[in-house]
């Protein structure tokens, strides 16, 4: 069976869609074409490049790759990711977006226009981080005449450039439903996101032949490393246990 594949953004929840990826591949499911949004963007190219979902699961573990990210101060945003880390280059091998094995979609907003902007070619790394660059936390990133951001701020399962390839489109989201928030900061901070991200999610839901997630995603941080393995493995057997999967046992 060949799909088309979305996911959605979702931080360090990513490690779900990796456990969905390694069980697709499993049943011999073959990934056309991919498209995604903030750590789905990063995945999606990863996947492209040939890096196995088991692989960049353990990058994603790495001190290296928490090592990526500096504070920025106040300027623009409290954080950036220095691109020449050499453990993005290991996390994405290719220089540009055209270069993977699979058709990859990569969804950004231009903060100077307001508009939502699709690559599908261009430079890979740049591209991947500013997918991720969740305002406020993260500083925008300067690409062409563009100040790129968080794809999933408007477009956080970008189902609509996986239309022209007429496969199945599967969505992987990382946001169930959550009620409530801590009231501070932070937690404001993190609600206000996670509202971002859920509403742009609503209508896109409709588009999909098949959609994966799970209510227990929402006992996970969205900003701590501390249990992919966790949600790698509760992807994967959500998984095998959808409908999709079930006709292959």
């Amino acid at each position: 069976m060949k799909i088309s594949l979305v996911l959605s953004g979702g931080a360090a929840r990513g490690a779900f869609h990796l456990g969905v990826i390694e069980a697709l591949k499993e049943k011999g499911i073959e990934i056309e074409a991919i498209s995604g949004s903030s750590i789905g963007a990063i995945i999606a190219t990863s996947l492209s490049a040939n890096v196995s979902p088991k692989e960049q699961l353990e990058i994603f573990k790495s001190k290296a790759f928490r090592k990526s990210f500096k504070f920025n101060g106040f300027k623009k945003g409290f954080l950036k990711i220095d691109q020449k880390k050499a453990v993005l280059k290991e996390l994405v091998p290719i220089k540009n977006l055209e270069d993977g094995n699979i058709k990859v979609h990569i969804t950004t907003i231009d903060l100077e226009r307001g508009d939502v902007v699709r690559f599908n070619e261009g430079e890979a790394i740049p591209l991947c981080i500013a997918s991720s660059a969740v305002v406020p936390l993260f500083k925008p990133i300067a690409y062409k005449d563009y100040q790129l951001v968080d794809g999933g701020i408007m477009d956080n399962l970008p189902v609509y450039p996986l239309k022209e390839y007429g496969f199945p489109i599967v969505a992987v989201d990382l946001h169930p439903q959550e009620d409530g928030f801590k009231n501070s900061l932070w937690g404001i901070i993190k609600r206000t996101i996670f509202l971002m991200w859920r509403a742009s999610v609503q209508e896109q839901m409709k588009e999909c032949d098949y959609y994966i997630s799970n209510e227990k995603l929402k006992n996970y941080s969205l900003f701590s490393f501390k249990n992919l393995d966790e949600l790698f493995q509760l992807g994967y057997e959500t998984a095998l246990e959808h409908e999709l999967l079930q006709s292959f046992n």
